[in-house]
């Protein structure tokens, strides 16, 4: 199959935004439930009671600022290996650099 007529040119871009959008999906359902079961994980990983109510709140919210994360992530690793795929080197590097720019911003 080609791609608006260019010989040896695969059909990719409709494939490529299919599986972004399937990615950001899957991100949002496991971020969803990291913040509805967030409690529930952090009491089954420490394993007592016996922590310090404020260390467990700073827990919670490193944890609900991950699961927000989390669509970001599958997004961008989706898309790295779909550029790799297509061997187009450059592009993940923008990518890449984008996102840590975004990080940044964040952090700021």
């Amino acid at each position: 199959e080609t791609d608006r007529g260019i010989k040896g040119k695969p059909h990719i871009p409709n494939t490529l935004i299919a599986s972004l959008q399937l990615s950001a999906y899957v991100g949002s359902i496991i971020g969803t439930s990291l913040i509805i079961l967030a409690h529930v994980a952090l009491r089954a990983i420490i394993g007592n009671n016996a922590i310090d109510p404020e260390v467990f709140s700073a827990a919670m919210k490193y944890l609900h600022i991950c699961a927000l994360g989390m669509p970001a992530a599958a997004i961008i690793g989706s898309a790295q290996s779909a550029y790799l795929r297509m061997k187009d080197i450059k592009s993940p590097l923008y990518v890449l650099m984008a996102a840590a720019i975004v990080n940044f911003l964040g952090d700021m």
